[in-house]
């Protein structure tokens, strides 16, 4: 998992990167996981996912 700074230090985007094979239910279990952290999630298949943390 890494994060990046936006411009201005206005928020954080965390890249997810889940192993590789993962199955697709496992996957979207993830991804639903994730929009309890933020309502914006970019799904990047087969098994990564971008994910604005801005407060």
């Amino acid at each position: 998992m890494s994060r990046r700074a936006t411009v201005g230090g206005q928020g954080v985007v965390m890249h997810v990167r889940c192993p590789d094979r993962l199955p697709e239910e496992t996957y979207r279990q993830v991804l639903e996981e994730l929009s309890g952290l933020s309502p914006v999630v970019q799904a990047l298949p087969p098994t990564a996912a971008l994910v604005d943390l801005r407060g």
